[in-house]
């Protein structure tokens, strides 16, 4: 996304380095506390409402850094973006852009003769960050060597192990690194136009190409384009805009990548025997099979083919008045195919995983998985002009707009294939099916009316009513209305030599949310596991509720701009308030209902924060100019209230060893985002347990850890969670230069995200198998600092190793780091706050009298861009910016077991004809 680190109030996320991964964009932070709603934009593309979504249908498709649908634009298309924040901003645009919206224009054709634009890239991207590893103990347990041992860390050191086995390698390998390869991109892009007075056209072609960096994972893309304007009279104009774009790839799942990484030993090459000679995977065990064999033998393909297009036409009639229609179809295939071969019968060979697929284990499987999706968006306009000649100057803008959606998923999946390596649903002995179907309809009415007097006093007023189809009647129908209103203050200052431009601007707008389809009904289930091997029907897990209401939102927004030394040096600022009420939820129900889940209306939600831009022109000379822009940003939210009966609701919740499992949950008062795990247990005195001191969720961090008997800190019980941290970042900042001296222009791009927190799923994995760096005391003799039930401070002295201390004789089993350490969730919430270097880009205009004895060649210019060239963070995992989650899910905080960024570099060229 351009805007990345460039806009206030605008997060854009990259979820991970997958080729083609979908992208996160927050405005103004979290505005649905549902999460199965995606908290993401709505898309316009030329008028036309765009699907954005992620799907998740398939096998682990979550896990697999699927695309959502902004991928199918091609950025060369475009001629203009801009991103509405605010109530006030996307009021016109009803439920749809309840989340804010994306405006989007794509190039059109210009009168004149034919021209030509070519543009190529070519390009090569590096996982950016690893997490560190301990490079002295290997393979083995208790301090014994195995080559042979499921256990990759827990071994001797090297010098003892080579005393055993001389083919030890003398240093440890770093085989995450080892397991991820350098991966490449390119691009080429074209588009015509030309015209003249009455018809013009653009026709454009690019194709894109990416292999990931994690074996077995690519994407390409194939999009065409067409746009063409037609002028039937000065009265009467049409136009159409076809796009057509083919889109997928080989998805790797990664969190089960990485799992399998810590599996692996770092003793042994993970590159030396990706596959046997006789083709089956390598490994050094039946129960470390080499990851990179598994990535690459099961597949996940997905094959998206769309097709989004417009007709519109304009007839003004009078110089003041004019009609405006739009149709547009948006419409997709998506074909996705998972497929794992299962076990040749050879002798010695591993046993491959399926994916969880319900299939034995090795015996191959076959997931097909094809849907269609259709959106139509129709939508009438009139629009009156008048200027008065009191410099009153008016607007009036009447508009009807239909959306109707509709899905339809196809899922067969088979298992124990018959005959390997034959992808057939006919040769596997176990088969399943089912359909997932869905339909929506929208419509609504707006209307806007623009005053302004004199070019210093604004006024806009907008209302709109919509009837959707996920609610029943009354509750289906709703208005809601915006107001903004704006002061140029400086029309009226008799010296501008210091001030050139100033503005006052307030607005309030009330905007609506509807329910996810079918939320107010029970439905049915298919049951496709009666011992009969018949279907049949069952209840529907989610308990509907007929009374649903609409969720509404109430926004109050105040803000100034001003511009000085006669426009150089610019302040923008913005103050807002938010307000959700009646937000809907899915939340889990008593077993005794005979549901899991119940859709209600949940409670309330407050978001408050302050937007900061600072521009301006540094050094503006005739050959050399530097302009610049900070952005900065702060939302805080406030859960305010959750429904009747409701103390907490668990949004979602990430496993850990021991019970360490991770938590994001809703509680009155606190903030969506808290993280809540299981915490070693503080020291309080009986007089202070008597007063209840020692409840509640937060952690005293000035008081000593509770010591139990045997020495070691007691850990809490798991049913009773602590805040250990926050998803949402205190504030988030941008600093955007450029710089150019003749045909020479340098843009540097620096992003950061202070005060977020992290759950490194991938850290509780290297505890509990000795990869983390810190384990390497882990011989050694400790006193835990802390008091004793009675008061008394610790002072006896433990062992953190594993079996027979030899010291005192004692067993300590399977050591401080297996029995203890990564049990405790504390450990594993970090802070995730990160400075960056998001971007550096050099571009060089190839001097015009190059160019100037051909007919052909226009212009030209060459560039080269680094991504993600630095990294200042204190987090121990992955990239903190990647998520374990799908792109547009309202779930953040959980990472490690995730696709890692990357860093790119590329070299690109743009030849003008």
């Amino acid at each position: 996304m351009p805007y990345k680190g460039k806009l206030a109030g605008v997060t854009i996320s990259s979820t991970g380095g997958a080729p083609g991964q979908g992208a996160n964009i927050q405005i103004r932070g979290i505005n649905s506390i549902d999460p199965d709603r995606e908290n993401t934009p709505l898309f316009v593309i030329d008028g036309i409402l765009m699907d954005n979504s992620t799907s998740t249908s398939g096998n682990r498709a979550k896990e697999r850094g699927i695309s959502n649908r902004a991928v199918d634009i091609n950025p060369d298309d475009i001629e203009t973006m801009n991103i509405l924040k605010g109530g006030a901003a996307t009021a016109l645009y009803g439920l749809r852009g309840a989340n804010g919206v994306v405006i989007i224009t794509t190039k059109s054709g210009k009168e004149g003769k034919l021209k030509i634009n070519y543009s190529g890239l070519a390009g090569f991207d590096r996982a950016n960050r690893f997490p560190a590893l301990q490079n002295v103990y290997t393979q083995g347990w208790a301090n014994k060597y195995d080559a042979e041992s499921f256990w990759p860390a827990f071994g001797p050191t090297i010098a003892e192990a080579k005393a055993i086995d001389p083919t030890h390698p003398d240093k440890l390998r770093n085989h995450f690194k080892d397991a991820f390869d350098t991966g490449n991109q390119f691009k080429n892009s074209v588009d015509l136009s030309g015209g003249n007075e009455y018809l013009n056209t653009l026709v454009s072609l690019s194709h894109q190409q990416a292999k990931g960096i994690m074996p077995g994972t690519d994407f390409k893309n194939f999009s065409g384009r067409m746009n063409s304007n037609f002028k039937a009279s000065d009265k009467l104009k049409f136009g159409t805009n076809l796009n057509i774009n083919n889109s997928g790839g080989l998805r790797g799942r990664a969190g089960r990548y990485m799992e399998q990484l810590v599996y692996w030993s770092h003793r042994h090459d993970i590159r030396e025997e990706i596959f046997k000679p006789d083709g089956t995977p390598g490994g050094y065990s039946s129960d470390n099979v080499n990851p990179i064999a598994q990535s690459e033998t099961n597949q996940f393909r997905d094959d998206v083919l769309r097709f989004i297009g417009s007709v519109n036409t304009s007839y003004k009639p009078l110089s003041w008045l004019d009609f405006n229609y739009r149709f547009g179809v948006d419409a997709y295939r998506d074909n996705r195919r998972v497929t794992a071969p299962g076990k040749q019968g050879l002798p010695g060979e591993y046993e491959l995983s399926n994916n969880g697929l319900s299939a034995s284990p090795g015996t191959g499987i076959i997931g097909i998985y094809d849907t269609r999706f259709r959106t139509i968006n129709s939508t009438f306009m009139i629009n009156a002009t008048k200027d008065f000649a009191n410099g009153l100057s008016t607007s009036l803008r009447l508009g009807h707009e239909l959306y109707d959606r509709s899905s339809n998923t196809e899922n067969n999946e088979g298992g124990d294939l018959s005959i390997y390596n034959w992808y057939n649903m006919s040769n596997a002995k176990i088969r399943d099916a089912w359909t997932d179907a869905e339909k929506y309809r929208l419509m609504g009415t707006f209307g806007e009316l623009a005053l302004s007097y004199n070019n210093y006093l604004f006024m806009n007023v907008t209302g709109r009513w919509d009837k959707t189809s996920s609610l029943l009647h009354p509750r289906n129908s709703f208005f809601y209305p915006s107001i903004t209103g704006s002061y140029v203050f400086s029309e009226h200052m008799p010296n501008k030599d210091l001030l050139s431009y100033g503005k006052l601007r307030l607005s309030y707008a009330k905007i609506g949310k509807d329910a996810l389809a079918y939320s107010t009904s029970n439905g049915n289930a298919v049951y496709r596991e009666l011992p009969t091997g018949y279907t049949g029907f069952t209840r529907s897990t989610l308990l509907g509720d007929e009374q649903l209401r609409p969720e509404f939102t109430q926004t109050y927004e105040a803000g100034f701009e001003l511009k000085f030394f006669n426009n150089r040096l610019g302040l923008d600022a913005t103050f807002y308030q938010s307000t959700s009420k009646d937000q809907i939820l899915k939340i889990p129900v008593s077993s005794t209902t005979g549901y899991v889940t119940a859709a209600i209306n949940a409670g309330d939600m407050r978001n408050r924060g302050i937007e900061l831009t600072l521009d301006g022109t540094a050094i503006n000379k005739e050959n050399y100019r530097w302009t610049s822009s900070f952005n900065f940003s702060m939302n805080r939210n406030k859960i305010l209230s959750l429904n009747a009966g409701l103390d907490e609701i668990l949004v979602h919740e990430e496993s850990g060893f021991l019970s360490s499992n991770v938590q994001m949950k809703l509680i009155p008062g606190e903030s969506y985002g808290v993280l809540y795990g299981r915490a070693l247990r503080r020291y309080y005195s009986p007089e202070e347990i008597a007063q209840g001191l020692d409840k509640g969720t937060k952690i005293d961090p000035n008081r000593p850890l509770l010591i139990g008997a045997n020495g070691f800190p007691v850990l809490d019980n798991a049913a009773n969670k602590k805040k250990l941290g926050n998803v949402q970042p205190d504030w988030i900042a941008g600093w955007n230069n450029n710089f150019s001296y003749k045909n020479i222009s340098v843009n540097v791009l620096i992003d950061a995200r202070i005060g977020q927190d992290r759950y490194n799923q991938l850290d509780n994995y290297f505890a509990g198998f000795g990869y983390a760096d810190y384990t390497l005391n882990r011989n050694d003799y400790r006193v835990f600092e802390g008091k004793l039930a009675d008061g008394t401070s610790n002072t006896k002295e433990v062992w953190l190793g594993q079996g027979i201390d030899p010291k005192s004789n004692t067993d300590y089993k399977n050591g401080y780091y297996r029995d203890l350490y990564r049990g405790v969730s504390e450990y594993f919430v970090e802070d995730a706050s990160w400075v960056r270097l998001r971007s550096v880009s050099v571009n060089y205009s190839l001097p015009k009298n190059w160019f100037a004895k051909t007919n052909s060649i226009k212009n030209a210019s060459i560039g080269l861009t680094g991504n993600n060239l630095a990294l200042w963070t204190k987090y121990s995992g992955l990239d903190p910016e990647s998520t374990s989650t799908n792109s547009g899910s309202n779930i953040e905080g959980f990472a490690g077991m995730t696709y890692p960024a990357v860093r790119s570099f590329i070299m690109s060229i743009n030849i003008g004809f």
